[in-house]
């Protein structure tokens, strides 16, 4: 007779029709600023890098060589509903982070444009870097173009942000879409932001230009309108199995993972980690359940299973 398996699971879910596979919390940032050079032929003013402009309408991202000189810009987060929000859909607990990007909206987006402020470069397509800052402690301040101040980060701020970790995340091409086009950029599941979005507190990203040719502006909060940057954190229930039984001659497995994720299936007759076979793959469905029938399974003392991707 076959005897019962051991099955190796964290908690037990009941898959029921209320469960989501995934769930998004939407959130605009708390503070964002561009930060800026200056350039000789900015007729305002060669050197701002000890001014703030916190309170403009637009964040700005060009290199060094632009004829306005460099512009980098920070944006910060506050993510504190999002742990109650998965925890909600999921237990206490039972989620992972699958899937982060930024929204970003300009009201010049347009290839060519120059923006109606002289302080600011002609918009080109060109590559930037989105970085991950462990320094949540600056200010956003209240300057704008027309009325800089110094009550907030400038671009004089740059060493001490960067004196604390930070990491790069990706580096993206941008390519004009148009005015008011939101465009959405994935980043990967770096362990310090996933890290940071778990906890619930303050995220901040900083933006820097990869090549000579990009000049890229997108709305700031303080500009309104519906077009503010967001940020997305999608969350999809912990992989785990929830049940195992023996139905019809093979041993039924039951899990909840990702919405069509594929998974393998692994057993082994002990826990040590070089006894571990694929047995079979398996896809979610689109409500993230995970179904399995061990069709091998024989007259063993015991046998244990797992999920992996």
């Amino acid at each position: 007779m076959l005897r019962p398996r051991h099955v190796l699971a964290v908690g037990i879910l009941c898959l029921g029709s209320s469960l989501r596979a995934q769930v998004t919390n939407t959130a605009m940032t708390v503070a964002d600023a561009f930060l800026c050079t200056g350039s000789p032929n900015y007729e305002n003013g060669a050197d701002l890098t000890g001014l703030n402009f916190g309170g403009a309408g637009t964040l700005a991202v060009a290199p060094p060589s632009a004829p306005k000189g460099e512009f980098q810009s920070v944006i910060q987060f506050n993510l504190s509903n999002g742990p109650a929000l998965f925890n909600a859909a999921y237990g206490s607990n039972n989620w992972t982070i699958s899937g982060v990007s930024l929204q970003l909206t300009s009201n010049y987006g347009t290839a060519g444009a120059q923006p109606n402020n002289p302080i600011f470069n002609a918009i080109s397509g060109g590559q930037f870097v989105i970085e991950w800052l462990s320094d949540n402690d600056w200010l956003e301040g209240t300057g704008s173009p027309k009325s800089p101040t110094t009550d907030g980060v400038t671009y004089g701020s740059l060493p001490l942000l960067l004196s604390a970790l930070h990491e790069p995340l990706c580096t993206n091409t941008y390519v004009p879409p148009g005015d008011n086009v939101p465009v959405t950029w994935p980043l990967p599941l770096n362990a310090d932001l996933v890290a940071d979005i778990a906890a619930g507190g303050s995220v901040t990203f900083r933006f820097y230009a990869a090549d000579n040719q990009v000049g890229y502006l997108f709305n700031s909060r303080e500009y309104g309108r519906g077009n503010q940057p967001l940020i997305l954190v999608a969350a999809a229930p912990l992989l785990r199995i929830t049940s195992g039984s023996l139905t019809n001659g093979a041993f039924h497995l039951t899990g909840i993972g990702n919405n069509n994720a594929v998974y393998q299936i692994q057993a082994s007759p002990d826990l040590s980690n070089t006894h571990w076979q694929t047995i079979g793959m398996a896809t979610a469905s689109p409500n993230g359940a995970i179904q399995f029938d061990d069709t091998s399974a024989t007259n063993q003392s015991c046998r244990f299973y797992r999920l992996t991707q």
